[in-house]
């Protein structure tokens, strides 16, 4: 067989593995019982210009102006998980971990940047197109 040829193969096969790899890094999902809409002030919930609400999704933590893409999600002490992000806002992209923990009940969420102080959110009001409970 021709060295060029056997170079081009590996090189192929080297190439098909890493987009393979990186494809599976991309799967990790947050568990379901993690996403909705969490706010540190429930009057604020549905309200995304308030700066103070947070969005978990499956893939995705989504803030004001800015937000994680999920790239590896590990499980934490307390029944939490520790997730790789990365961040993407007005500086650009950085890779950072996050510490998530909920309460018991599951109303109330322990978000820990790992590049700064925790913070605590209240699961928002469900049903409501906006968030906000009915009246």
């Amino acid at each position: 067989m021709n060295r060029g040829v056997v170079r081009v193969s590996l090189g192929l096969l080297l190439g098909l593995a890493l987009v393979g790899a990186g494809h599976t890094q991309t799967q990790a999902s947050i568990p379901v019982r993690f996403q909705g809409e969490w706010n540190s002030d429930p009057k604020h919930c549905g309200d995304r210009e308030s700066g103070t609400n947070l969005i978990i999704t499956d893939k995705a933590l989504i803030y004001f102006e800015a937000g994680d893409e999920v790239r590896a999600v590990h499980p934490a002490e307390l029944d939490g998980i520790n997730i790789l992000v990365d961040h993407e806002d007005y500086d650009g992209i950085e890779r950072l971990s996050r510490t998530l923990i909920l309460s018991d009940d599951h109303q109330k969420l322990s978000f820990t940047y790992g590049d700064g102080p925790e913070t605590v959110v209240l699961r928002c009001p469900q049903g409501n197109q906006d968030g906000r409970q009915a009246d």
